[in-house]
């Protein structure tokens, strides 16, 4: 890139081109082309914007499973999912539940806790559109969450909360969701908030039969209160 800038600038304030007097047209014309041939694609890149979801179809469905399961009843009208998924450490000693003595007949794939390791290195922005529930999805954000609690979890804050969301039953968390080699084995945390003293956390192997997830193990679970 160092060269190429070299030379655009030669092109501007001589204005020639093998010893010849160039037009202004012909100047910018070469610009074009020698910008073209030095950096193919760097028109289109800057271009291009972001047209898929980090998050996978497989998680949604996984996430809209297990929402479902935990979070839904039949008086709920609105689930409020964190828009940044989480990793959770049940403890100041960076607790890893798949690491304790297996459970009989229990074995965790280690390519599961690999990738679960690797995605849940960083937070990721949720999509609502791909989650499949059967009632309304909103993404809370961190900023929302700021103007709402300041850091602060007591019974005024939450009042706030559920001024702004009536309808909801305080809002939910996930992770990222590791899977295994074979796409058989996966595990995640969810977990909610409700008001002071009440939410959970959960942290789950799941398995799939035929084209159905469904929780093998409940391996972690924190309420708070």
């Amino acid at each position: 890139m160092r060269s190429t800038r070299v030379e655009v600038k030669l092109l501007v304030s001589d204005g020639h081109i093998g010893g010849k007097v160039m037009t202004k047209g012909a100047i910018l014309l070469g610009l074009i082309v020698i910008l073209t041939v030095s950096a193919p694609g760097a028109f289109s890149a800057r271009q291009a914007q972001p047209s898929s979801d980090p998050v996978s179809d497989e998680e949604y469905e996984i996430y809209s499973s297990v929402i479902k399961q935990q979070y839904i009843q039949n008086n709920t009208k609105q689930v409020i999912v964190e828009e940044r998924t989480f990793r959770y450490d049940f403890s100041i000693d960076n607790d890893e539940p798949w690491r304790d003595k297996p459970k009989k007949g229990l074995t965790i794939d280690q390519s599961a806790i690999e990738d679960y390791e690797a995605k849940n290195g960083q937070k990721w922005l949720l999509n609502k559109t791909s989650f499949k529930l059967p009632v309304k999805v909103s993404l809370i954000t961190d900023l929302d969450l700021k103007a709402i609690f300041h850091g602060h979890w007591g019974e005024l804050e939450w009042i706030d909360f559920y001024r702004k969301y009536p309808d909801s039953r305080g809002f939910v968390m996930v992770s990222r969701i590791g899977f295994n080699t074979a796409h058989t084995q996966a595990l995640m945390y969810v977990g909610s908030r409700c008001g002071p003293g009440c939410g959970d956390l959960h942290f789950l192997l799941l398995e799939k039969s035929g084209a159905v997830w469904s929780t093998k193990k409940e391996l972690r679970k924190k309420d708070f209160g």
